[in-house]
């Protein structure tokens, strides 16, 4: 996850005791998942920025990418924004809109889950015993209904430019427009619906009453940046991976190994063009999501089987934007962290939540709510005890009516 101008002017204030939730178990509505695939045109008008960044277009290029991009004297440079794009574009978003059968008791309350950095929807869909993993089926089984899209850049989404158009801006506003949809029942009228578990699902007006929002790492950060443009838009927030305290940001690119993905496994990324990087092996990835003792191997091998690549322009957009007070967003916000999230935290997540810097960042939400899962790394759906930090999601948005 990416620091940011405003957070760093904020990690130097006095920490707060860190909270531990105590889970406790609801019950369970025993469902089973109707799904539908879309394919929704989203259009952005927004305006973003040219940074001074080198070309990728080998793996050479993405090492001196690495190294330019982290050197502290080239910073400034980099990160400049005088040289502003605009970014007028209709985007393919691949989406998939879960709900339980008739009669599940919070259907009409929609999960919206964004994924970070190197993954597409299927983080939230883990494919190896599901019952485990999965924190979509975790939802709909509690009764909850859930859309998961892949970002641009990723899975069967559009793949824009990676340097002007992958960017915080962008991402903000697909996250936003996708919401409105759902909200006001147009997502599934508006899309091409290109498979479903059922018929019945296809065509179903589905709008619900209420939509909660979920992020994990970089998709923590890109709600974060829709609740600041568009507070009233959720009424409830889970940032997973994004864990607010001194060590914020104090992990950067340069610590893990990224190669030109078209050259890395040119089978896979072959459509990938010039900026897309992709981490390079199981080590980097254990490296960054993972907690030794804390997953289980076979999970490693498939992290690796549906790893995505990354525009070079999320980095500089993420570290350079201002994330400004959330002022306009009332419902209840909770920070989930694995408790030895390496990225989040350096490695060790324990006694440093900024209760200061929580509150600075969402001051009219209730009850903001820190949570470490144990022995847990940067990804909570691949850990061995995932399913016990979904009950523990569950149990808190039970307890604020949703």
């Amino acid at each position: 996850m990416s620091s940011t101008l405003y957070l760093a002017s904020l990690v130097f204030l006095a920490l707060a005791p860190m909270t531990i939730a105590v889970p406790v178990e609801q019950d369970t509505f025993t469902a089973t998942k109707q799904c539908v695939e879309l394919e929704v045109s989203v259009p952005v008008n927004v305006t973003t920025y040219d940074y001074n960044i080198p070309r990728v277009d080998s793996n050479i290029d993405a090492a001196h990418w690495t190294v330019n991009y982290t050197t502290w004297s080239a910073r400034d440079d980099t990160l400049a924004r005088d040289k502003k794009v605009l970014v007028n574009s209709t985007f393919a978003i691949n989406a998939q809109l879960c709900v339980p059968p008739n009669g599940a008791p919070k259907a009409d309350i929609l999960q919206i889950a964004t994924q970070g950095r190197g993954f597409d929807k299927r983080y939230w869909d883990v494919e190896i015993r599901p019952e485990e993993y999965s924190y979509l089926d975790a939802a709909i089984n509690k009764g909850y209904s859930v859309l998961t899209f892949d970002m641009i850049g990723t899975g069967k989404s559009s793949k824009p430019n990676a340097y002007t158009t992958i960017q915080l801006e962008v991402e903000v506003e697909i996250l936003a427009a996708l919401t409105e949809l759902a909200r006001n029942g147009n997502l599934i009228k508006s899309s091409k619906v290109l498979s479903a578990t059922s018929d019945e699902v296809a065509v179903t007006n589905f709008q619900p009453s209420q939509v909660v929002h979920i992020g994990h790492s970089y998709g923590s950060f890109v709600m974060a940046g829709m609740l600041q443009k568009y507070g009233s838009i959720s009424d409830g927030a889970i940032l997973t991976g994004f864990y607010l305290t001194n060590q914020l940001g104090t992990i950067d690119v340069g610590h893990f190994n990224h190669e030109f993905a078209r050259d890395h496994d040119p089978q896979r990324f072959g459509a990938y063009e010039s900026g897309y990087i992709v981490l390079t092996s199981e080590s980097t990835l254990q490296e960054l999501f993972l907690r030794k003792d804390g997953f289980e191997p076979e999970l490693l091998t498939y992290l690796e089987a549906i790893k995505q690549p990354e525009g070079v322009g999320l980095y500089p957009s993420g570290d350079s934007a201002m994330l400004l007070p959330a002022d306009d967003f009332t419902g209840p916000v909770m920070f989930f962290a694995g408790e030895f999230d390496y990225p989040g935290c350096h490695g060790d997540c324990r006694g440093i939540y900024n209760e200061t810097l929580s509150r600075g960042l969402f001051p009219s939400a209730i009850d903001p709510k820190p949570y470490l899962q144990p022995n847990t790394g940067h990804a909570m759906t691949f850990a061995t005890n995932a399913s016990a930090g979904y009950e523990v999601i569950m149990h808190y948005l039970d307890c604020h009516g949703l």
